[in-house]
C-alpha cells in the first residue's frame, strides 16, 4: 500500500500545521484521529446522552507531511461551510485529486494560470475534520510519514510519496 491508498483509508484526519516555508510553498501537517477510547455524556436539554466518544490524534495515530514546493493558489474552507457539488468529478477519499471542480473554475475566472503557463496543474484537496484544503498545483506533493503509530508495523512500500 502507497501513501495515497493509506491516507484514503483513514476514517478521519485533522490537519494541525499549515504554513509556508518560502515563498509560494505550502506544508501541511495532517494526522490521522481515531475515536477515544474513554466514553462521555451530554447534556442536551433534560436529557442525558451517553456513549459519545471525542475523535483524538495520539500516539497510535500517522501523522504525515505535505510539502507543495509551488502552487497556483489554496485556500482553506471551514468544514461546516462547505459545499458538496455532484458535477465535480475527482478521485481518492481523504486526498482528492480532482479533475473537474468549482475551484478549478475559480482559478480560470480570477488567475490566467493556463496549460501553457505555469503548466499543467491539478486541483488536489484535503479533507479533515474541521478544514477542507484545496490546492492548485503543477507539481504533486511529496508526502512524508512524520509519526507512526507505537509497536505497529505496517509494512507500506516505502514513507514518501511523490508523483
Amino acid at each position: 500500500m502507497n501513501l495515497i491508498e493509506q491516507i484514503n483509508n483513514h476514517k478521519y484526519l485533522y490537519l494541525t500545521e499549515i504554513g509556508e516555508p518560502e515563498d509560494n510553498a505550502l506544508r501541511l501537517v495532517i494526522e490521522e484521529a481515531i475515536p477515544d477510547f474513554e466514553e462521555r455524556e451530554i447534556k442536551i436539554g433534560d436529557s442525558l446522552v451517553t456513549g459519545f466518544r471525542d475523535i483524538v490524534s495520539d500516539e497510535r495515530c500517522f501523522a504525515y507531511e505535505f510539502i507543495f514546493n509551488s502552487y497556483i493558489a489554496y485556500s482553506v474552507i471551514n468544514e461546516s461551510f462547505d459545499q458538496a457539488d455532484k458535477a465535480e468529478f475527482f478521485t481518492g477519499k481523504l486526498f482528492r485529486n480532482y479533475s473537474k471542480s468549482n475551484f478549478l473554475d475559480y482559478l480560470k475566472v480570477s488567475t490566467f494560470a493556463t496549460a501553457e503557463h505555469p503548466g499543467v496543474f491539478s486541483h488536489y484537496q484535503l479533507i479533515a475534520l474541521n478544514h477542507i484544503v484545496n490546492v492548485a498545483s503543477i507539481n504533486s506533493p511529496q508526502i512524508s510519514v512524520l509519526r507512526f503509530p507505537l509497536g505497529q508495523d505496517f509494512g507500506l512500500e516505502n514513507n514518501e510519496y511523490e508523483n
